[in-house]
């Protein structure tokens, strides 16, 4: 279960961002994961290093400023596919790929690779705003996401939880009264600060349809934005902040649990990495 709350500028101007991203990833408090860094100077973001898995993400930017983001889709009990190809690969291979996100989303959706259901956002650089392309695999079609803000979660996007609409309301409150450059470091703060949030969202007519033949305490846990589910070693990991300014300059914000993770006591890390972006107009 990840949550990512997207702002993109219709019509940028001095001090202001192209586009602002928060993001949790909420996963096995046990899968082996890299925090936030730079890889072979081409792209920066967690790693996944589970055994098969290695060098995927579930978030990412590039040099040039491409962002993407995966969703999974959370699936009633026994329909994981066990053989399902690698899902994090989707991020990095957009990232590293030359295509704009629509001219990769067809690659997807020709491919034969079968995979457990995922939403997938990329997002391609322009001169004054980002070029924003969902993708969700069940329906295998994409859609250009306009200006604005959005919410997406672990549901398909005309059917979001209710966490996601509570915490889209809070997001634009946020990007309405910090988000502008002179005000990055509260911006930050109050974005993180939101992704904590652990207030369940429950009864969720649509999280429960989902989760069907899931335990009921475990999909209540699911209904708050900031998870926590000891019994079965899950919760929210990582919260991640993605800001793109007027001058191209990207900040990519993260805090994350240090492994090995104690719940009893976790401790949390923060790394950030900021440039200008390659990308040329």
């Amino acid at each position: 279960m990840c949550l990512l709350f997207l702002y993109i500028n219709p019509h940028l101007k001095k001090g202001e961002y192209k586009i602002i991203l928060v993001n949790n990833r909420d996963e096995l408090y046990s899968r082996p994961t890299k925090p936030a860094h730079l890889w072979d100077s081409k792209i920066y973001g967690g790693m996944d290093v589970e055994e098969g898995k290695e060098g995927g993400t579930w978030l990412g930017v590039s040099e040039t400023g491409k962002i993407s983001c995966l969703l999974n889709i959370f699936q009633p009990s026994g329909q994981f596919k066990k053989d399902g190809a690698s899902r994090g690969f989707l991020v990095v291979k957009y990232l590293q790929a030359e295509q704009s996100g629509a001219e990769y989303l067809e690659h997807i959706i020709k491919s034969n690779l079968v995979y457990n259901p995922f939403n997938l956002l990329t997002m391609d650089p322009g001169e004054l705003s980002y070029d924003v392309t969902y993708y969700n695999s069940e329906n295998n079609f994409y859609q250009k996401i306009q200006p604005g803000v959005h919410g997406f979660g672990n549901s398909f996007i005309n059917k979001p939880f209710r966490k996601v609409k509570k915490g889209e309301m809070k997001f634009q409150e946020i990007i309405k009264t910090y988000g502008k450059t002179e005000s990055e470091e509260q911006l930050i703060n109050e974005l993180i600060t939101m992704m904590q949030n652990s207030e369940k969202n429950f009864p969720d007519e649509q999280l429960a349809e989902q989760g069907k033949g899931q335990s009921e305490d475990f999909v209540k846990s699911l209904s708050s934005i900031f998870v926590t589910f000891p019994g079965v070693g899950y919760g929210t990991r990582t919260t991640s902040v993605i800001l793109v300014d007027h001058l191209n300059r990207v900040m990519f914000k993260e805090r994350t649990m240090k492994e090995p993770i104690n719940l009893e006591a976790p401790e949390w890390e923060v790394n950030e990495h900021s440039f200008i972006s390659k990308k040329k107009y």
